[in-house]
């Protein structure tokens, strides 16, 4: 059985085309997109455990992914690097949500290491190829539009996790 942790680590090592091997850029853009891979394809069948989202003041939200990041990056299969954020949108969050004393515009991305890579090449042997090849499907379309595109998707598509949210009327463009 895989784990939270595990898909991310499965999203991050999947073959895209238009993005850096082994890289998302985004806290924010990770959390969707982890949000979506529960709903949106088979990996509900292949997870032991669930990210647990909730609706919060932006939309979805899972501390099991924070959690998990910040394990992968402990356990150096992960790197967790902050940079300043071309836009505040990957950081709403992390200053309205989970606090911080950093730079409220400082954004995460994430990067395998060698570590991590080999993790990942032992790990996709769970997977069978039909389902890898929706891993990398799935990353290839939601991993390469903007945040905004990513955020207003979860938006339309899953409103019953909006309930909650302070930009949903922003998001939507009502």
């Amino acid at each position: 059985p895989l784990e939270l942790d595990d898909a991310i680590v499965l999203l991050l090592g999947s073959p895209s085309e238009r993005l850096q091997e082994g890289e998302l850029q985004g806290v924010t853009r990770l959390e969707k997109l982890v949000f979506l891979l529960e709903r949106e394809t088979s990996a509900k069948n292949w997870l032991s455990e669930s990210a647990d989202f909730r609706p919060y003041n932006y939309g979805p939200f899972s501390a099991k992914v924070y959690q998990a990041v910040d394990m992968l990056s402990a356990a150096g299969l992960i790197v967790d690097s902050k940079r300043k954020a071309d836009t505040e949108d990957d950081t709403w969050e992390k200053r309205n949500v989970i606090g911080s004393n950093e730079d409220p515009y400082t954004t995460r991305d994430f990067r395998l290491t060698d570590r991590g890579w080999r993790y990942y090449s032992a790990i996709r042997k769970n997977l069978v190829p039909e389902q890898l090849a929706e891993l990398s499907s799935f990353k290839e379309t939601f991993a390469t539009i903007s945040l905004r595109q990513l955020v207003r998707y979860v938006y339309e598509r899953y409103d019953d996790f909006t309930s909650k949210s302070f930009i949903r009327d922003s998001v939507l463009g009502r």
